[in-house]
């Protein structure tokens, strides 16, 4: 029977896409740069080095050091102003995030099961987003993969969720929106997974062929179907 029910962060509770979408809008609004030439350089900082990132081989001084030169060689801006905007583009970043309205029934769910956050990243920016969208309270604990050195899909990531849980990985489930991700690893180690299909996400990699729903309102039916 299921006791601990954990969450993937970003896209699946708190609209980071989406965000970082709104940001770069709003910087072109605000200044007048390449916006293309601002978003290659985050972009290649961020993902193309999202395995060190990850795993805690670069920490968060180190990414922002990287993306303002990054910035700075892809608008040909000195390294003064491509700081001043990066720290721009991050400051609307965080201004713009916000939980999925679904989020609300995470409180009734925090009734019946302990709930936890795995997610990728650096800790002191996931941690961030939580408290930025008011939902620190609601986890008794959270893994990031920056802190744990290990990273999804990698199974050691989720022998450190099941430690951080306390409990057998049968009496785990996994929420997500990424299902090689987020969910065939999980199961890969005994726990069990739902697929949330958020109607923003990108196309999947992989096939999903277990339990799946459109919306949290609907997780604690299919977490009864399971016990």
């Amino acid at each position: 029977m299921p006791g601990v029910v954990v969450f993937d962060l970003d896209d699946t509770l708190v609209r980071w896409q989406a965000a970082v979408r709104g940001a770069l809008r709003r910087l072109a609004a605000t200044v007048s740069l390449d916006l293309e030439a601002f978003a290659q350089a985050v972009w290649r900082t961020w993902y193309g080095r999202a395995e060190e990132i990850w795993t805690g081989r670069l920490d968060l001084e180190a990414v922002t050091r990287e993306a303002t030169v990054a910035v700075a060689s892809g608008l040909g801006a000195d390294e003064g102003e491509a700081a001043r905007l990066y720290q721009l583009y991050v400051g609307y970043v965080d201004e713009l995030l916000v939980p999925y309205e679904d989020v609300a029934a995470l409180r009734t769910l925090a009734r019946c099961y302990r709930l936890g956050v795995a997610t990728n990243g650096i800790g002191e920016v996931q941690r961030r987003k939580l408290h930025r969208a008011g939902l620190t309270d609601l986890f008794a604990f959270v893994v990031v993969s920056a802190e744990v050195r290990v990273a999804k899909p990698d199974p050691a990531f989720y022998a450190a969720v099941r430690q951080a849980a306390g409990v057998p990985p049968g009496e785990i489930v996994v929420v997500g929106n990424h299902v090689a991700r987020d969910l065939l690893p999980a199961l890969a180690v005994g726990m069990r997974a739902v697929w949330l299909r958020r109607a923003d996400d990108e196309p999947q990699e992989a096939v999903w062929s277990g339990s799946a729903v459109t919306s949290l309102f609907d997780l604690k039916a299919i977490l009864r179907a399971v016990e």
